[in-house]
């Protein structure tokens, strides 16, 4: 019997000098975040319509079991409509994609359903929104004011649209969100410190928004713009903050006094 080649049927294993099993040190980042709401990036116009067509009736399909005030479904509606319209008019769309109809079992999944797919149209909405705010950069360079005032009116309606979209995310129960969502989002299933914070397109949004406000206020400083443009620009801010407040106030709901999983896992590396 030849030694030499039965034990080449044996490969070597890698083993730690400490004899203990590796720990995973990672932290996670929008990688993990675009995992876990199942994002694909993509750079084909054709695959990001449709998918917001699909998206956006899904929702819709789903808004009576909600039990969102009629605010709440006019304000959501109303984003749906544009980005619907805009989907329509886009040159490289190749059709619209049918959903399927996959009805969820009990509470647990009626959560973990609605909060990826409420995340999917709110994705869809702040990249709308992204594309108003370079509209509006723009118009402001070429001093437009004509094609100005109406974007920002249309950006302000996609906001309030998207701070709707965000309570139909959350509209489950909040033993829903501890016994089923909050943990899909922690260790072993995500790395710790997954946070809302890699969402890219918000980030995008919110820079961008930080570059057009004073640019907006010193044109309507000045007067530059016309009176239904300061106005508009006045309502977009309101909407901005009540964007913030409501956030906040979903959060509270989920996690009264609590913070969020990033900080939970600051507050665990920094103790000792």
């Amino acid at each position: 019997m030849n030694t030499e080649k039965n034990a080449d049927l044996i490969e070597t294993i890698a083993l730690r000098d400490d004899a203990r099993a590796p720990t995973s040190d990672t932290t996670a980042d929008s990688r993990h975040y675009d995992a876990y709401f199942r994002i694909d990036r993509t750079d084909d116009p054709a695959t990001w319509w449709a998918g917001a067509q699909r998206v956006a009736r899904l929702v819709v399909d789903d808004l009576p079991a909600t039990g969102l005030d009629e605010d709440l479904r006019a304000d959501l509606l109303a984003g749906i409509s544009r980005l619907l319209l805009a989907s329509v008019s886009a040159p490289a769309h190749s059709g619209t994609t049918m959903p399927v109809r996959t009805p969820p079992h009990g509470e647990d999944g009626v959560a973990a359903r609605r909060w990826k797919l409420g995340h999917h149209l709110f994705h869809h909405m702040l990249a709308l929104m992204n594309s108003h705010v370079d509209a509006i950069a723009s118009a402001l360079d070429e001093s437009d004011p004509v094609t100005v005032g109406p974007l920002v009116e249309e950006l302000t309606v996609l906001y309030d649209s998207a701070t709707a979209t965000m309570h139909y995310a959350s509209s489950f129960p909040v033993s829903a969100y501890a016994e089923t969502v909050r943990p899909s989002m922690e260790p072993p299933w995500m790395p710790p410190g997954f946070s809302g914070m890699f969402n890219r397109e918000h980030e995008t949004l919110l820079s961008g928004l930080t570059r057009l406000k004073p640019r907006l206020r010193g044109r309507t400083a000045d007067r530059s713009l016309p009176a239904d443009v300061r106005a508009a620009s006045h309502a977009l801010w309101k909407a901005q903050s009540r964007n913030r407040r409501e956030h906040k106030m979903i959060c509270d709901r989920f996690v009264p006094g609590g913070g969020s999983l990033l900080q939970q896992h600051f507050d665990e590396t920094t103790k000792g």
